[in-house]
């Protein structure tokens, strides 16, 4: 008899242990959603480290929302798990004790109609354009063409317009009647529609529905970023508050190890 109560009790204990090891792997993957916002030139790459991420982790929804990066830095540990910047924060923002963590470096291409037969500018000449002292093409030394340009730029609080105006040194001197548009998708149409326009967006989103123009006259591809050759470019960045989920950090980390920096190898710079 006491032989076969102690066998039904190690049953038992079998049991439980079993049905415990079941109860923390479900812990474990309990469903979880990130709330991503912010930068719409980080937006690309963050939807394909979305779309990767979550094939081996079912239990993660990713949930992504291009709004700019003034907003991905406002509401960063607020709206959004993860905000996104394609800009360094300002010392005023660097006081909201936010961690800011870069996942690639993307050059900034300066863009253009595919029929128009200007193929390379220099910064000065790109400086002049966006402040108004040149207004037309026939302006340009060398140039091939006439007609008056038409310069589009980002929004006010935009990423890539802080970033661009920054680096080629003419920031808060836009020219007035400048088309300010709200995201990469809207100028790449503006300047597919305007033989006499000119934008700038990531590098990682042209496509053969416009062209990126040479600097100075070096042409804008990532290899020329990364050996400094080619002068207009800056970060992609992540921020995260104060109270950060484990899943979110688990994320951010999977972003800077070998599959997420396999991804930015597509079409960014790698930082890893």
């Amino acid at each position: 008899m006491k032989i076969k109560l102690i066998a039904v009790l190690m049953g038992l204990s079998i049991l439980t242990g079993v049905f415990a090891g079941g109860s923390k792997d479900a812990q474990s993957a309990a469903p979880y959603t990130i709330e991503v916002g912010g930068s719409t030139s980080v937006t690309p790459l963050m939807e394909l480290f979305a779309a990767e991420y979550q094939k081996t982790k079912p239990n993660i929804k990713v949930n992504i929302n291009g709004t700019g990066s003034g907003d991905g830095i406002r509401n960063a540990g607020v709206l959004y798990q993860i905000g996104m910047s394609s800009r360094e924060l300002t010392p005023a923002e660097q006081g909201m004790g936010l961690k800011d963590t870069t996942v690639a470096i993307d050059g900034i291409a300066v863009i253009m109609n595919n029929s128009s037969p200007v193929n390379n500018l220099t910064l000065d000449q790109i400086r002049d354009i966006y402040t108004g002292a040149i207004t037309d093409w026939s302006q340009i030394s060398g140039g091939t063409k006439r007609g008056r340009i038409a310069v589009i730029s980002r929004e006010e609080g935009s990423g890539t317009r802080g970033a661009f105006e920054e680096l080629v040194g003419f920031q808060g001197r836009l020219v007035a009647g400048a088309n300010e548009s709200t995201s990469t998708g809207a100028i790449k149409a503006g300047i597919a529609q305007n033989i006499d326009a000119i934008g700038y967006i990531s590098l990682g989103s042209v496509d053969n529905t416009i062209k990126a123009i040479s600097v100075n006259s070096v042409t804008a591809t990532n290899d020329n970023v990364k050996n400094g050759a080619y002068k207009i470019a800056r970060p992609f960045i992540v921020l995260t508050g104060s109270n950060v989920h484990a899943e979110t950090t688990a994320f951010i980390n999977w972003m800077l190890g070998s599959e997420g920096q396999a991804i930015v190898a597509r079409s960014w710079i790698t930082v890893k």
